[in-house]
């Protein structure tokens, strides 16, 4: 059996050669790959990451939670039956292992690393590879397997029409009786039996969807145990309010409070067992003993609590938060350094003129990160669909089965991934601006807040968080502000795209929406950093801020957006890879308003129709 190498970078192999996928090698013949031989530890905690990857799972496990195994995947994640590693030498296997004559169309299955099979009749010598095989929702991938004669001839079976796309034109026959088996080409799924998989040309998309997470400032697994407290969503929640410091520090500060915790509720806990209740003598001086030790609990966990909301809504906004708060760990640079830094030379008149656009154009602050830790992580993968309920020509939903790697010796699900560093820009919008357009929009009624903390408070008690990637917030407040949001991103990252030297497609969104921020980053996957997004913010973020509202229309306007839900193609979807919504919740008329309906509209008088003050109408 011979062996031949391909060597490509860490980031590319993520993307193109994992355990399961189908990929060509070189342009000999099709394989799939396989689970590594050996891999390393990503220097990545299990723990900072399962909010995110339970996140990712949860639509999947809500799909087949009727099916057996349901909710198996979020299983894995709440019992850390996972690890995160770095695969160092991955391999694959020939697949398809099936095999077409291109002559008689002789058909021919053979085993894994046995040689090219020569044509069964003798004649036509080495035969070609067929890379078809079945493909179905539940992960099953499996060659296709050829029938026998119906008249118990054991002679080799044609197959014909392979050129014409239509599976079911396709058909076999005996190479000896020539007779026609019965058996259509697609029979019932071997793997769940609940369906009849596809018959597809394996080395393509719908073979294979990586499912994937991008965790952005994840801290190293040495400086995680600082961070890994159980106050730690509340204290980054703290740090988005201004309460405590910025960045990795602010989080440590807070483990002070966890412990004063602990110790106040081992003190209440031995007051139980010696039988002593509130009001007794001992058990009021154990608990002055214990914060005597440690303390009063400090005045930012208070203000938490003040929000009233539950421990799992808190943990959920902090997941948000606790990302948002490491950038600032990233080498930022901001408008005021550069202010500092070209104070008298012919840039400063043109850093001057930022806050004056950031106000124009509702952002509180943009900043630029310069040393931005990124980590990509794939959990696994689905087949013909990368979301877990999708729609069918037909009309029929479709639910796909998330898969995980292989698990190794030690029972637990590798997830493979790189970390590595690029830069970003951090857009952050004025969240008292926010709040008036939903008022304006009568989203809301105004409530009234005087200051960016108030404003913040307020969507703490008021929204929801964001779930996941695949549906609509049921908040309506949530799903404005999501809107908003995630359609300025796109309008930004377009803005950004022509002028940093990266296609649209190189960039790539992480949105804060709870925070009314989101950050463009370079997401090339090469383990270089280019530097295209600094000069955009030193030297042509003016103009690229200008773009955002110099054209409002759509090619395809007033159909987009009157009647396409103000998105499409042609306006605001950008590629999937670089959209980490799938290009849902996008509207135009969130930042430029509402069209008024055409006269006769059924929609002329109706009051019941959400009509949008744009965020950016003068």
């Amino acid at each position: 059996m011979a062996f031949d190498k391909l060597n490509r970078s860490n980031i590319g192999a993520l993307w193109r050669y994992m355990p399961g996928q189908p990929y060509n090698w070189s342009s000999r013949e099709s394989v799939i790959g396989e689970p590594p031989r050996q891999v390393t530890a990503l220097d990545v905690p299990e723990g900072w990451v399962a909010p995110q990857l339970r996140r990712l799972l949860l639509p999947f496990a809500a799909a087949n939670a009727s099916g057996p195994g349901a909710k198996a995947e979020l299983d894995v994640i709440d019992r850390r039956q996972f690890n995160l590693v770095k695969a160092e030498d991955l391999k694959a296997s020939r697949f398809p292992n099936t095999f077409l004559c291109r002559h008689c169309r002789a058909f021919q299955k053979v085993h894994i690393g046995d040689p090219v099979p020569a044509c069964p009749l003798g004649q036509h010598g080495p035969m070609e590879q067929f890379s078809w095989g079945e493909v179905h929702e539940c992960g099953h991938l499996a060659e296709i397997t050829a029938p026998r004669c119906d008249s118990g001839c054991r002679a080799p079976m044609r197959l014909h029409n392979t050129r014409d796309l239509q599976i079911s034109r396709w058909y076999w026959t005996c190479t000896r009786c020539r007779q026609r088996p019965e058996q259509p080409i697609t029979r019932w799924c071997t793997t769940c039996r609940s369906g009849r998989p596809q018959v597809m040309r394996v080395p393509q998309t719908s073979a294979y969807y990586p499912q994937q997470i991008t965790v952005i400032n994840p801290p190293t697994r040495s400086g995680y145990a600082a961070l890994a407290h159980e106050r730690v969503y509340a204290a980054a929640v703290a740090q988005s309010l201004s309460i405590l410091p910025r960045g990795a520090e602010g989080l440590s500060l807070a483990a002070g409070s966890s412990l004063a915790d602990g110790a106040l509720r081992q003190a209440r806990e031995m007051a139980a067992t010696l039988g002593l209740k509130p009001g007794d003598h001992l058990y009021e001086q154990l608990l002055a003993k214990a914060k005597q030790r440690t303390g009063d609990a400090p005045a930012w966990a208070a203000e938490i609590d003040a929000l009233g909301r539950d421990g799992e809504t808190i943990e959920a906004f902090g997941e948000e938060c606790r990302q948002l708060g490491l950038a600032w760990d990233a080498a930022p640079l901001t408008v005021q350094n550069l202010l500092d830094g070209d104070a008298g030379t012919p840039l400063e008149p043109i850093y001057q003129r930022y806050r004056e656009l950031f106000l124009h154009y509702g952002f509180a602050d943009v900043t630029l990160l310069r040393e931005l830790p990124i980590a990509y992580i794939v959990a696994g993968y689905t087949r013909i669909s990368g979301r877990a309920v999708s729609t069918t020509r037909r009309g029929t939903e479709t639910t796909a089965r998330f898969r995980f790697f292989p698990a190794g010796r030690d029972s637990k699900f590798p997830m493979y991934g790189v970390r590595t560093e690029t830069e970003g820009l951090l857009f952050q919008l004025d969240k008292l601006k926010v709040i008036q357009w939903l008022a304006n929009s009568g989203v809301i009624d105004d409530p009234v807040v005087s200051t960016q903390r108030d404003a913040q408070k307020w969507l703490y008690r008021f929204s929801t968080p964001v779930a996941d990637a695949f549906s609509t917030p049921d908040n309506s407040i949530t799903e404005a502000v999501l809107g908003l949001v995630h359609s300025i991103a796109h309008r930004t990252m377009k803005a950004l795209a022509s002028r940093c030297g990266l296609n649209v497609d190189s960039l790539a969104e992480y949105l804060f929406p709870t925070n009314c921020a989101f950050l463009i980053y370079a997401n090339t996957r090469s383990e270089f950093t280019l530097g295209g997004l600094e000069h955009v913010y030193r030297f042509d973020l003016e103009d690229a801020l200008r773009e955002l509202d110099a054209e409002k229309r759509c090619v395809f306007d007033p159909p987009c957006r009157r009647d396409f839900g103000g998105a499409c193609a042609a306006c605001l979807h950008i590629s999937e890879v670089a959209c980490t919504r799938f290009n849902t919740v996008l509207d135009r008329n969130l930042l430029f308003g509402t069209l008024p309906p055409l006269d006769g509209s059924v929609y002329a008088d109706r009051e019941d129709v959400q009509r949008w003050h744009g965020y950016w109408s003068r």
